[in-house]
This record gives structure tokens, sequence and C-alpha cells, in this order.
């Protein structure tokens, strides 16, 4: 009996020798792929540079293209030798170039380079570093327009590049986790619903509202209760978030924000301070989901200078086109607003 526990033991720990292994090979021979992607793309990029002719670079490109899948296959077609030189145009930096190939895959960095705003493209850089997104994960983030919907992509540049500098060290802001609006079409709620329908339909699809929530949500409770004296409340939905070391107050209303709801949800967090927080935890933040609210009103009770956040949802998502109008009229309105202030 003995003797096959001490196989059993033996096997395990060969089988995670072997699967270790495997994943140190694949980590290696993508890295040294992705920087052989690189040094292609650089030295296609200096032969072009060296011709003035306009039309060389397009010649030279099909006709190594040609020669090159020939003998190693459709790696290094046309449309990928274009890639390569946008990476080394992006990436001319070879020491980033290195790191990012140890933590992300050449399908990652094939996304990441059509995107042309750098401190966006940095942002789902280290986002993807640190959660460890799959290429799908990332495409998906970025087809959800994630970036423009923190809160973070609506603040003053400066600010944006000290909280990505943060986040290389690990660091996870509100700003980078909140989100306005967020998207709830997933619900596939009818065009008339009440607040516990929005929520049943919440609780019945967790997974998918916890992912929209965003980086290090768990669920805690459905309509918590707050005893204070006499009286009970209840919180719609409590959440804990592991990036932020925060208890994470969310109540959802079913029409326009009400200048009332800032109170209420005070409340909340005045109570969850003194009796729920942890020790090593942060300071609890409340979320305030509405159909609909008045930016102006959000600024005179100046809501964004504390812990309550207040955020559209979206049960219907607006055409692609009609959704990035909205989102990037979003981004300059607030960073016009930021400048008059400075």
């Amino acid at each position: 009996m003995s003797e096959l526990i001490e196989n059993k033991n033996l096997v395990v720990e060969l089988k995670s020798l072997i699967a270790s292994t495997k994943e140190q090979v694949a980590i290696s021979v993508n890295s040294s792929l992705t920087l052989m992607y690189w040094q292609i793309g650089f030295k296609i990029n200096e032969d072009i540079l060296k011709n003035s002719r306009a039309d060389y670079g397009n010649q030279i490109v099909h006709s190594v293209s040609r020669q090159l899948v020939e003998e190693f296959g459709s790696s290094f077609s046309k449309r990928n030798l274009f890639h390569m030189i946008k990476f080394y145009k992006v990436f001319s930096d070879e020491k980033i170039v290195y790191s990012l190939s140890t933590q992300l895959t050449w399908t990652h960095i094939r996304s990441l380079i059509t995107i042309e705003d750098e401190l966006k493209r940095t942002f789902y850089i280290e986002m993807a570093k640190l959660d460890k997104w799959s290429t799908r994960t990332l495409n998906d983030r970025i087809d959800s327009m994630l970036y423009e919907r923190t809160v973070l992509s609506k603040k003053p540049d400066e600010l944006i590049s000290y909280e990505i500098e943060k986040l290389k060290e690990g660091v996870v802001t509100p700003n980078m986790v909140l989100k306005d609006p967020y998207v709830l079409d997933f619900l596939e709620l009818n065009d008339r619903y009440l607040e516990k329908d929005l929520e049943d339909a919440i609780l019945r699809d967790i997974e998918n509202f916890i992912l929209e929530l965003g980086n290090g949500f768990s669920f805690i409770a459905r309509q918590k209760r707050v005893q204070i004296g006499e009286e009970d409340f209840y919180i719609d939905l409590l959440f804990y978030n592991r990036k932020l070391k925060r208890l994470i107050a969310l109540d959802l209303k079913l029409g326009k924000f009400k200048a009332e709801y800032k109170g209420q949800m005070e409340l909340y967090l005045k109570y969850l301070e003194k009796y729920e927080k942890e020790e090593d935890e942060n300071t609890p933040l409340g979320i305030i989901l509405c159909s609909d609210k008045n930016q102006e009103q959000i600024e005179l009770l100046e809501l964004e200078k504390s812990d309550i956040h207040v955020a559209k949802y979206l049960t219907i998502l607006p055409p692609k086109e009609e959704f990035e109008k909205r989102l990037h009229k979003a981004i300059q309105n607030a960073k016009e607003k930021y400048q008059i202030k400075g």
C-alpha cells in the first residue's frame, strides 16, 4: 500500500515538473518568435528607408513575403510582414520589446499595435499583463471600449500617465476599475422592468455582471441589511474588490439620478466603514447605477471628489459608431473642463 502511495506522489511530482517545463518552453519559444518578428520589421523598415521611391515599400514586402512563405510558411505572409513593420514602428525600443515578449504573445501584440493612442495602448498592455488576459479577452475589452468607459480616460493626460506608471507596479486605482457607462446588454431585459427585475436579472447572470464590473470583484450579498437604530435599510448588492481592498456598495436606480441618492449612499458607506470594514481594508466605495444622470448635478454635489461613483447603465447597446461618438465626446468634454479649472 505504501509503495502505491509513493508511486502516486512520484507521478504527481513528475506531472508537475513536465507541465512546468512545457510552460517555460512555450514562454521561451513565444519570446524568441516575438523578438524575431520585431527584428524582421526593423530590417525591412531600414531597407525601405534606404530607398526613396514611393512604391518601393510595397514591392519589397511583396517580394520578401513570397520567398519566405515558400520556405517557412504562411506566418510570413504579406499582411504579417506589414504587422512586423508596424510592430517595430510602434515599439522602437528593443528593451521594451523584450519585456513584452516574455508576458504577451504575438497575437496580443498584433491587436495592441493597431491602437494609435499611446496612453490607451499602454493601459491595455498593463491590464493584459496584470490579469493575464487571453488574446480573446484583450480583443473583447478593446471592442467593448473598456478604456474609454473607465473614469481614468476622462482625467488629464498627466494623471493618466501617473496612474499607468502605478499600474506597472501592480497598483490598481478606482479610476481604472470604475466605468461609465456599464453595458448590461447581456441581461436581455424587456423595454419595461422594475428595479427588482433588474436586480433579479443581474443575480441570474452574476458571472457576466462581475466581468463587466471589472478587475477583482467578488459578490458578497444581495439586499444587505443595514440596521441603524430602529430602522432597517438595504444595500441592493454588496461586492468586495481585492485589487482595491474595498467593500463596494452598489445601488440600482431605474430612472435619472436624484440628489437624495447621495445621502442614502453616504449612510451605507458610513455603516460599512464602522461595522464591516476589516483593519487591512480601505474605505468602502459606493456605485450608484442609474439609467440616466445630469453631469452638472454630479459636479455640483462634488461626488467626483467623494467615494461615491455615479454611472449610467445600458441594457441595450447602441450601434458601435454612435457608442464611440458618445464616449469620445464625454472624454473630450471632461478634459476641457479640467483645462478650464486649471
